[in-house]
């Protein structure tokens, strides 16, 4: 790749950085849906930082900013986490003609709504965590992105598949609930690295992947959808547990415990996602 090409693949990195700012920021400046706003600042978050850990290679100071991103993606999990266990819980009551599941939902949305009221009273209209956004962009923007290389990206993106690997391995030679957690995250981080460069950079999303990018990006979004779906119902499975004096209690966390079993089952039987095709190895290695 020419100097040129590379310096235009900096800028295109940079302005989507910026984007990616923006879009969280007028995320938590929308509260008139909350839950709404709360999902799509998070999910930029987590573009973001998938984006600056293929840079961070060559611009050590995208290692310091990711942290700042990290623990305010992570101070606005327990909103989110308590608005989509709603969900997963009404998807299971779909099929339950005896109503069981309707005194756990009530529960659950009186729970989410003083969370969230306790946040916002914490932090009003999200004045404190907008205020952090704008530092960090400012300090995104300073980077020197000329340091960045298409090769270092590349390196990375081979790097963020083989972690892909590893943890797929070990979740399925250990399925715990941790493992499964963590193969999750590095699904969803490859699956938007690839995303973002697809946009920017398809040259490098066509070096690694050694067949359609496309068909790559839908077997990574079904496998993440699949493991986003086990960890909504340990979530709800773990708060359930702190409400046994549910009516009905015993019925739904059977269910609940079926359908775990029956996801878990799945999963651990699926062929290992990676888009290096080379041997490498033992892959249960850390």
């Amino acid at each position: 790749m020419s100097s040129r090409t590379a310096s235009e693949l900096a800028e295109k990195m940079r302005a989507m950085v910026r984007r990616e700012c923006a879009a969280i920021l007028r995320a938590l400046a929308s509260l008139h849906r909350v839950h709404l706003s709360i999902h799509r600042a998070r999910k930029s978050i987590r573009h973001l930082r998938a984006l600056l850990s293929l840079v961070d290679y060559g611009l050590a100071e995208a290692a310091a900013i990711d942290r700042v991103l990290e623990r305010l993606g992570d101070s606005l999990s327990t909103l989110r986490d308590a608005h989509v266990i709603i969900a997963t819980a009404e998807t299971l009551a779909a099929s339950d003609t005896s109503k069981q599941w309707q005194p756990a939902i009530d529960r659950l949305v009186q729970r989410r709504d003083a969370l969230v009221q306790r946040s916002l009273a914490r932090d009003i209209d999200f004045h404190r965590r907008r205020a952090a956004v704008e530092r960090a962009a400012r300090q995104l923007d300073d980077m020197a992105w000329a340091r960045v290389k298409p090769k270092d990206i590349q390196q990375r993106l081979a790097h963020s598949s083989r972690r892909v690997a590893k943890a797929e391995t070990r979740a399925k030679a250990d399925p715990t609930t941790q493992n499964l957690h963590r193969w999750r995250r590095r699904v969803r981080k490859l699956r938007m690295q690839i995303e973002a460069l697809s946009e920017i950079a398809p040259e490098i999303v066509q070096n690694a992947v050694k067949e359609s990018a496309s068909k790559k990006l839908k077997e990574l979004h079904r496998l993440s959808d699949q493991l986003g779906a086990l960890r909504d119902e340990q979530m709800l499975r773990n708060v359930l547990r702190r409400m046994s004096d549910l009516p009905h209690y015993g019925e739904i966390a059977l269910q609940l415990r079926e359908q775990l079993a029956l996801r878990e089952s799945k999963l651990v039987k699926r062929a290992v996602v990676t888009l290096d095709r080379r041997p490498r190895g033992n892959l249960n290695c850390a």
